[in-house]
């Protein structure tokens, strides 16, 4: 258009300048022409100056955000939006900013779309990127047809310039080629374009009771209801519905060309028989909760009275010992038996397994120590020795009889020793050994009546003694080596066992 205005103002004027020259003067064709030249040059730069002088439109810079999907893809929405910058862009009225520059700014000023649906969000983007005007709106689909919304908003104001929004019944494609130029005409402030109706296509339009459930047609899988579905007319087909919980209905229908029908189907709920459920009675347990007391038999005197053979020696030796010299003195006495009583509270765990935790004291000659208790000690110097201990066991009875319940028992305990001297009624210490023991064995009850009862067994426990470090009488034993003293062997108890 500049070059046709330029070019109709030379001619005018040249003709003007070439009508007043004729009747003026009259020169000769060399000077003619070249005065011709000179006067259309200058014609040009007129003309040119006169151009440059006319003001030209400037066009508003605007950004156009991506579409708000709903009920289509993100990628479709995607497409759409970039569609409807051109069509914008062909529509002249805006200058367009590029969706990858828009975005490169963005991603610099770490600001993230995601989340960005609100009319804020969108002025704020616009002042982020530069524009004075930002583009904002949703692509929508109910059943067959897509709703195209868009609002031009001013940035700087924050108010909503124009609107646009197209109701498209149909595809994809349809919404691509006629909706979006139409919109982009509206949201410029031109009138849109006629979206031509789509022709009505042959369709089943299935609906359900209860809804969401699934749709096939012929086995093929086509969807949750409600559902419109377009099929070719003139064949025979299969409708099966299935819904968990449901009768699976299957249905024959076909369809005419160009024919929409409705198909409402109600499914039948299943229902399931009413299954009772009665708790089997429990089997009374052979053992319950109670407590047991036990007396134990062991073999381990021997080498108690060893230990005892060694410290008499070196006593007679003169060797200190203890805390303070012993001289002049019979022998220390052998014990005749070490024996104990364990006292257990035990619960049942399972129907064959319970759980006992026990104390334990035994004692060189419990039974005489226990005939002697209010008779004191009137020996000059003795040696007393004991051990305290400490059990966990868990009992299996997996055979049961009549009023008898063999069982097997494992379990473990942590054990001290003890061999104390006395001048009389005076502690003189001694040494203190100590271990962890594990235990085993078996054994059998006789219960006559459900709340008491008495058990034989044996067992056997690890007593692998070793001193402990605690004083002057403990490093006097190292010396001499008396560090240790096995007392590992076997058991035999009789218990009376009580029971709640």
């Amino acid at each position: 258009m500049i070059k046709t205005i330029r070019f109709l103002f030379a001619v005018i004027f040249i003709l003007g300048i070439s009508l007043q020259a004729q009747e003026k003067f009259k020169l000769l064709d060399s000077t003619i022409t070249q005065d011709s030249t000179a006067l259309s040059e200058k014609v040009v730069d007129s003309v040119d100056s006169l151009i440059e002088s006319v003001p030209q439109k400037v066009k508003t810079a605007v950004a156009v955000l991506e579409l708000d999907p709903n009920g289509v893809s993100e990628s479709e929405a995607r497409a759409l939006s970039d569609r409807l910058r051109i069509e914008i862009f062909n529509v002249g009225e805006y200058e367009v900013m590029e969706r990858d520059k828009m975005n490169r700014i963005l991603n610099e000023m770490q600001f993230h779309l995601d989340d960005c649906t609100t009319d804020e969000c969108a002025i704020e983007i616009g002042r982020l990127i530069g524009v004075r005007k930002i583009i904002a709106g949703s692509i929508s689909k109910v059943g067959e047809y897509f709703t195209v919304s868009a609002r031009l908003i001013d940035v700087e104001t924050s108010k909503i310039e124009a609107t646009a929004i197209e109701d498209v019944e149909g595809t994809l494609g349809v919404v691509l080629t006629q909706a979006m130029p139409s919109i982009a005409k509206k949201i410029s402030g031109q009138t849109g374009l006629e979206i031509k109706k789509t022709v009505i296509k042959t369709a089943a339009n299935i609906i359900t009771d209860p809804e969401y459930s699934t749709i096939y047609i012929n086995g093929v899988y086509r969807g949750e209801s409600p559902i419109k579905i377009e099929i070719e007319p003139e064949n025979d087909y299969i409708l099966r519905v299935a819904k968990e919980g449901y009768d699976t209905l299957e249905k024959p229908f076909m369809l005419s060309k160009g024919q929409l029908l409705d198909i409402n189907i109600v499914l039948s709920k299943i229902i399931e028989p009413e299954i009772i459920v009665r708790e089997a009675p429990k089997k009374k347990r052979s053992i319950s909760k109670g407590f047991r007391v036990k007396y134990i038999k062991t073999g381990s005197i021997d080498k108690i009275n060893n230990q005892i053979n060694q410290i008499n020696n070196l006593l007679l030796d003169h060797n200190q010992l203890f805390e303070e010299p012993i001289s002049q003195h019979d022998p220390f006495t052998k014990i005749e038996s070490f024996n104990g009583i364990e006292v257990y509270n035990s619960s049942q765990v399972g129907d064959n397994i319970g759980f006992e935790f026990g104390l334990g004291i035994y004692r060189g000659d419990l039974d005489q120590w226990f005939s002697d208790m209010d008779k004191g000690n009137n020996e000059n110097y003795s040696l007393v020795t004991w051990s305290p201990q400490i059990m966990m066991n868990l009992r299996f009875a997996p055979i049961r009889y009549p009023l008898f319940y063999p069982y097997v028992d494992v379990g473990f305990g942590y054990n001290l020793l003890f061999m104390n001297a006395y001048y009389n009624e005076k502690s003189l210490g001694g040494p203190m050994y100590q271990s962890w023991g594990l235990i085993y064995g078996i054994g059998f009850e006789i219960r006559p009546i459900r709340f008491f009862g008495m058990s034989i067994e044996w067992n056997r426990k690890n007593l692998d003694m070793r001193l402990m470090d605690i004083d002057e009488v403990t490093d006097n034993f190292k010396e001499y080596d008396l560090d240790k003293i096995d007392l590992t062997g076997n058991r035999v108890g009789v218990a009376l066992n009580f029971y709640y």
